[in-house]
């Protein structure tokens, strides 16, 4: 997934995902194995609430969108609380970051504050239902604002055609690191440049690390 994550699991059951992305790998691989644990109400797999050690870096929830709307509050404490007991840092990721606000009293001083953000332009609304890209940046700029003590991170895959300023949006996120990938899986996607691609990670070079995924000429 990202080269500083040491492990991935999935203590969260249930689905589907209400974002229906349709270049999402995580949903094609689930529809393709018809796997039980990703479908009726949400649940937790105890099990899975694993104890880690200092120096590991898991990324829990890689297979559902932990933002998901429909995720019932108890389900989401026992969560938040499991992550605060860990010696170490742990990723969440989503494509509605607006749950860091809405959750922002739960929240674990030792996560990290993770969005998907392909483009600054509308495009992700004819392939997703996810929030618009741009409410993205906006309320990752709050966290950035409001939750200084938890390091921000924007995962720029797969990348989409942007605006001259995306790169000026992003800055205001101070993120910790941000990775930058093509899509893999010939979902046909309005693919940046190779060149505006690099320059746009020459840019973020000199504020944050950049986490180089896929990186290829556009196909279209």
């Amino acid at each position: 997934m990202f080269p500083f994550i040491t492990h991935t699991c999935n203590p969260l059951g249930g689905g589907p995902c209400p974002y229906a992305c349709t270049y999402c790998w995580a949903t094609a691989l689930k529809n393709r194995y018809k796997y039980k644990k990703y479908q009726g109400p949400w649940r937790i797999y105890e099990k899975e609430l694993k104890d880690y050690k200092h120096g590991d870096f898991p990324f829990p929830f890689d297979m559902i969108d932990i933002g998901s709307p429909s995720i019932p509050g108890d389900i989401l404490l026992e969560f938040m609380v499991w992550i605060a007991k860990q010696p170490c840092e742990m990723l969440l990721l989503t494509k509605n970051p607006a749950f860091y606000r809405e959750n922002q009293d739960i929240l674990p001083h030792n996560a990290w504050l993770g969005a998907t953000i392909e483009t600054d332009t509308l495009l992700t609304k004819q392939y997703s239902k996810a929030p618009e890209t741009w409410r993205r940046l906006i309320e990752m700029q709050w966290v950035a604002e409001n939750r200084p003590m938890n390091k921000t991170f924007v995962s720029i895959e797969p990348i989409m055609k942007f605006s001259p300023d995306f790169e000026r949006e992003l800055m205001k996120i101070r993120p910790h690191a941000v990775a930058i990938g093509y899509d893999n899986y010939n979902n046909g996607l309005p693919e940046p440049s190779l060149a505006a691609t690099e320059d746009l990670i020459k840019e973020l070079e000199q504020f944050t690390k950049v986490y180089r995924k896929t990186i290829r000429e556009a196909k279209q």
